[in-house]
């Protein structure tokens, strides 16, 4: 399913040369003002130069796709992600179908791609630059991965979206879901069918959207006055056997509490089956919240109450987002949010009188 190619960047600047008539026309300023413009004299006012460099860079851009057109030449796109991932991703359901919508988005033109699996104890972000490739989808890297590569791709000038992560960094675009306001309403849904004492399971803790979810839950904790207990918050992996474990440690407390929101759907099925195993029925005895919708989460026993996120929106969205930035090199960055909303099933009800 991995493979790794290598792609030499077209060298076609000669082919972008446009004449100064083609950029006064484009921006709607005379000949001489373009020329004088480019030769940056001080006469020319900053917002009118501004305009004629976009309009070279923009005109530059298509007389570069058109040349790549026709020569049959495509356009070439690398999916970095973590070796661990790549490995597994048949394990992340809601990351393989971004990235399955990402591709197939893609797939309409003249777009080629690549894998490129990331592993920080061999490879460095210099590492991709010898053949760059036009653009960079960024998913499931952790913040030391991110701190590796992004920098290298920035100041490259390398095309980038980089998925439910935040950057600032010039040519790193991000697409991200509300990750603190969506566990915060979660939360506040089980506080809402009196729940008072609310576990929060996490997945690593070296991930943006990590900490940002498990943020959003003691945001509702303390908004609501119930605060939060050290041993109610946990500590795993996005996987159903971490969330078994941490099902299991829950179970064992003595002052258990009522209802659990999971980082995703994986740790809250796998919390599911921890609780079932020692006697705890779910929903009457213990409340769960996932995370993610994934397909298995509508199946389980019972169906799980959980955060919806668009992985079909965020694939096709990024795949746009970064052919916006290869086409037309004037947009340096975009910050797209978008919104999750709540799925109420079966494994959540009200809190045990008890």
């Amino acid at each position: 399913m991995i493979k790794v190619e290598d792609h030499n960047r077209r060298s076609i600047m000669s082919d972008r040369t446009v004449t100064i008539r083609e950029i006064a026309r484009s921006a709607g300023v005379s000949p001489s003002t373009v020329f004088r413009a480019l030769k940056k004299e001080s006469l020319v006012k900053p917002a009118t130069r501004a305009k004629v460099l976009a309009a070279q860079r923009l005109l530059q851009s298509e007389k570069a796709q058109d040349t790549a057109r026709s020569n049959g030449s495509s356009i070439t796109v690398g999916i970095i992600m973590p070796v661990s991932t790549a490995q597994d991703i048949d394990h992340h359901p809601s990351m393989f179908v971004t990235v399955t919508s990402f591709l197939s988005e893609l797939s309409g033109g003249n777009i080629s791609n690549s894998v490129l699996v990331f592993d920080e104890n061999t490879m460095r972000g210099e590492d991709l630059l010898p053949h760059p490739m036009d653009g960079y989808l960024i998913i499931g890297t952790n913040e030391e991965q991110e701190k590796m590569i992004l920098p290298v791709l920035s100041r490259a000038g390398l095309p980038c979206v980089l998925i439910n992560r935040h950057a600032e960094a010039p040519h790193i675009s991000c697409v991200n879901i509300d990750d603190m306001a969506a566990c915060e309403n979660a939360t506040r849904y089980l506080i809402s069918l009196g729940h008072k004492r609310i576990a929060y399971l996490s997945g690593s803790k070296n991930y943006q959207h990590t900490k940002r979810r498990q943020n959003g839950y003691v945001s509702a904790m303390n908004e609501a006055g119930l605060g939060v207990r050290s041993e109610w918050v946990i500590n795993g992996d996005y996987s159903e056997t971490s969330g078994y474990t941490m099902g299991t440690a829950l179970a064992r407390l003595k002052n258990r509490p009522t209802a659990a929101i999971c980082a995703s759907d994986t740790i809250a099925i796998g919390c599911i089956h921890a609780m079932e195993e020692k006697g705890i029925a779910v929903p009457a005895d213990f409340s769960v919240v996932g995370f993610g919708d994934i397909e298995s989460s509508r199946i389980i026993t019972p169906a799980l109450t959980t955060v919806a996120q668009p992985s079909v929106d965020i694939g096709t969205i990024a795949a746009k987002v970064l052919m916006q930035m290869i086409r037309m090199p004037i947009i340096v960055r975009q910050q797209l949010m978008l919104q999750t909303r709540m799925i109420i099933r079966n494994s959540a009800a009200a809190a045990p009188e008890k």
